[in-house]
């Protein structure tokens, strides 16, 4: 069956602002299976849904046929104003990660005297100041704002953030709603906090106390996984061990750069300086697993946020499975939008997937702990992307009742699944029923896909234009290709991989030249770290 024909058809009306909102419409094409077209007063045959954008009546006439009908009132302002706070009602017409939601917007409050009784008509959905900004009835639902043309180097995702979402959060919502039946599904709300820099030389790293840290994550049902620094590795306490040991999963290990030397991810500007580093750090965390027996997730967490396209692309061939960072594109510094014409083909849709892929290595946004937005955090879990609070250890200055806050707000999104970073990049994956055929498609190079009881054969894609000749599909260890059913148990756990032509055997790659003062560097860090704990009482 053709693609196209596989897509629900929206039409937009007035025909007018089809062609005028050219950019938006196809990257909402592209997040949505739909396909839209510009109609015509009456022209409502062979649609599934149509969508009104600004004054007339064709919204009601499609509800009256029992079309989904949305319609958008008058278009947002052009430039911010005052935060104005959209509240989300708790009905069951909107999606459960959003329920309850209070998102501040900065272009909501100049339109709350746009629309009149046509917005209060219905159920209320949303509104802002007492006064309905998203209503339903029916198959018919209104809400007050249209939004915007997308800029040519503009993003989806900018317009679903916090500070911004009331335009395009009924629109992306109701082409959920309306495409659902061939839409890839996302995986269930994954959640971690973070902690950067904590090492095992001691039970505690700083205000990181982890006997305590243990068993308050297991008291409260969250997971905190610490990124640690491989040129530590070559010490870990008994009781550190034990702690981890202890936490029945509660905590976990990943790897947080190489000597953490600055931004050392970011200076490398060749394969062969990137490859050294990724090998070294991978050697020294194989060397540290087996003399402790606690395992370290291959997830790189680079120091300052700073990693090199090289960097990326030898963290890839070394093995490494994903990358945390807060941005997809770590090496763009502010302002460039090189993300829009990337190879990957991620354009206006970079940061929309529950993960992104840069030079084909998963990567997984990460979000602060402190000042953090609760209303991020739900726009995220509304795109189906893992909740990472991220951290030091002198967020924990007041005790771990941060951790309990901030996990019972993530949890306000919907069932939450809190595990390790290892287990976050294994699971980005999106799936949909065809027949009785599973499809998969890919986020992460690593994947543990659960098959469901009624299904015995599923068919592994790739995440759009990330993978090629250059790379194999493996399904618990056998090639397959890409596209071809594969028969499989069904209720079993099916490890799919992506192994690149181009890895490299890591423990042959010299490491790279020695910094003389990365060692002293570290021990001064770590010292400092060490010592807030006894500073702030002193003080």
């Amino acid at each position: 069956m053709n693609e196209d024909a596989r897509r629900s058809l929206v039409g937009v009306f007035p025909a007018a602002a089809h062609a005028a909102h050219k950019r938006l419409l196809a990257a909402l094409e592209e997040a949505f299976r739909v396909r839209f077209e510009g109609r015509g007063e009456g022209q409502l045959g062979d649609l599934d849904a149509l969508l009104q954008l600004g004054p007339g009546d064709q919204a009601e006439a499609a509800a009256a046929l029992g079309l989904p009908a949305l319609h958008l009132l008058a278009p947002e302002a052009s430039e911010p104003g005052e935060l104005a706070v959209q509240e989300l009602t708790s009905d069951g017409k909107l999606d459960r990660t959003l329920r309850g939601a209070e998102l501040p917007d900065d272009r909501l409050g100049a339109a709350l005297t746009v629309g009149g009784d046509a917005v209060t008509a219905g159920e209320v959905l949303a509104s802002c100041r007492g006064v309905p900004t998203w209503t339903g009835r029916g198959t018919l639902q209104r809400a007050r704002l249209i939004p915007l043309e997308l800029g040519s180097e503009e993003a989806l995702r900018e317009r679903l953030r916090a500070g911004r979402s009331a335009a395009l959060l009924p629109l992306a919502h109701f082409l959920r709603e309306v495409s659902a039946g061939e839409a890839w599904q996302p995986p269930a709300l994954r959640a971690s906090f973070l902690f950067d820099d904590p090492n095992l030389h001691w039970p505690s790293y700083g205000f990181v106390k982890l006997p305590a840290l243990s068993e308050h994550a297991r008291e409260h049902g969250y997971h905190a996984a610490l990124a640690t620094v491989p040129l530590d590795g070559w010490f870990a306490h008994p009781a550190a061990r034990r702690a981890l040991r202890e936490s029945n999963g509660a905590l976990s290990l990943l790897v947080h750069g190489n000597d953490h030397y600055g931004g050392e991810l970011g200076r490398p500007k060749t394969a062969a300086e990137a490859l050294a580093m990724a090998a070294q750090a991978q050697r020294r965390m194989g060397s540290f697993e087996a003399r402790t027996g606690v395992a370290v997730d291959r997830v790189m967490v680079p120091p300052h946020e700073q990693c090199s396209q090289a960097t990326v692309a030898g963290l890839r061939r070394c093995g490494f499975e994903a990358l945390a960072v807060t941005q997809p594109f770590p090496w763009l510094g502010d302002g460039e939008r090189g993300w829009l014409t990337r190879p990957e083909g991620t354009g206006p849709l970079v940061g929309w997937h529950p993960a992104d892929l840069a030079d084909g290595l998963p990567v997984l946004l990460r979000h602060p702990l402190a000042g953090r937005s609760p209303s991020e955090l739900r726009l995220r879990a509304f795109l189906g992307q893992p909740l990472v609070l991220y951290g030091h250890q002198a967020d924990l200055l007041e005790g771990l009742d941060v951790l309990a806050d901030a996990a019972a707000e993530v949890e306000a999104a919907g069932p939450t699944r809190w595990c390790s970073l290892g287990e976050i990049a294994a699971t980005s994956v999106q799936t949909r029923r065809r027949g009785e055929n599973l499809e998969v498609r890919l986020l992460s190079r690593r994947a543990l896909v659960e098959v469901p009881p009624e299904t015995d054969r599923i068919l592994i894609a790739p995440f759009p234009a990330t993978t090629g000749e250059d790379e194999q599909l493996l399904v618990d260890g056998r090639a397959q290709p890409f596209g071809e059913p594969t028969e499989v148990h069904p209720g079993a756990k099916v490890e799919v991989t992506i192994q690149a032509t181009d890895a490299v055997d890591f423990s042959s790659i010299p490491a790279p030249r020695l910094r003389p003062l990365a060692v002293p560097r570290r021990i001064l860090s770590e010292g400092r770290d060490r010592l807030q704990p006894l500073v702030s009482r002193v003080r």
